[in-house]
């Protein structure tokens, strides 16, 4: 089966990688020609010129993006193709998810929205989850792509639900993140450090995120996740808030600083590192 990776970033760049491994042909497009080319050779794959060029030649699409506007980029170019598979794993608003779907179903393209919870390692190991929703063929066409890189979880509601539960999803994660590096700094001012407080974190129902977290905030972690990415999820959860007459106050406060961290050249780091721009700084 032919498969086109719309995207070449991380999280792109391990399901084609995982697709290879599984035994798929994988088409690669990027906006950057030279990252779909290097993927391409990675993943024994070709790279394209085009999203609909790589796409045309597939059985299926699955789509990568960082935002609306380059899902919404990447929807205007294609062209009818009816009973084409196209599989939206990019983190968009719902409403935007919902316009996409229709604008496929015009074009008689088999829409199903799959974003993922879990990381590029996790897309790698085969164990992410995709929350998915769409038509019920459409979603049965899906497994067979989706089953190679984790389990799903189907949703049960119309277009855009399943990007509303990615959010909300990504909307806990996240600002937790901004809250334990705010604990964090809280502890070291009165000089307590941060491995006491993950002592006390561990016998609470807070154990499994003092275990995953503390160490990887403290840390030069690898990157899982751009801060940029996380400044934009926490906007479009509260952006998909406001939608439904939701104020989102806690999702709006997070967004704010995320933004202001990422304005402050942090967005390339890991999303964890927002302690680095809480935290006092300390005098050399």
């Amino acid at each position: 089966m032919k498969v086109a990776v719309l995207g070449a970033g991380l999280m792109g760049s391990a399901m084609a990688m995982r697709l290879s491994s599984q035994g798929f042909q994988v088409h690669v497009w990027d906006r950057t020609r030279e990252k779909a080319e290097a993927l391409a050779k990675q993943a024994g794959g070709q790279a394209f010129g085009s999203p609909w060029r790589a796409v045309e030649a597939a059985d299926a699409a699955i789509a990568f993006l960082s935002d609306d506007s380059a899902m919404i980029s990447v929807a205007t170019d294609m062209r009818r193709a009816d009973g084409l598979l196209f599989i939206n794993s990019s983190t968009i608003t719902p409403n935007t998810s919902r316009a996409l779907a229709e604008h496929f179903a015009g074009l008689g393209i088999c829409y199903v929205e799959a974003p993922v919870v879990g990381g590029a390692n996790d897309l790698e190991r085969g164990s992410a989850l995709f929350l998915v929703a769409g038509d019920q063929g459409c979603v049965r066409l899906s497994r067979g792509v989706l089953s190679a890189a984790g389990e799903l979880m189907e949703v049960g509601g119309g277009p855009g639900s399943a990007m509303a539960l990615k959010l909300a999803y990504n909307s806990v994660l996240i600002t937790t993140m901004s809250s334990l590096a705010e604990a964090i700094s809280l502890a070291e001012a009165y000089g307590v450090g941060p491995e006491k407080l993950k002592e006390v974190m561990k016998r609470t129902a807070f154990a499994g995120v003092a275990e995953k977290y503390i160490d990887r905030m403290l840390s030069g972690s690898q990157l899982h996740f751009r801060l940029s990415l996380a400044a934009k999820d926490l906007e479009y959860a509260s952006r998909a808030s406001f939608d439904v007459g939701l104020p989102a106050a806690v999702t709006s406060a997070a967004a704010r600083l995320y933004k202001s961290a990422e304005a402050h050249g942090m967005g390339d780091l890991d999303y964890t590192k927002i302690i680095e721009f809480v935290r006092p700084k300390r005098p050399s």
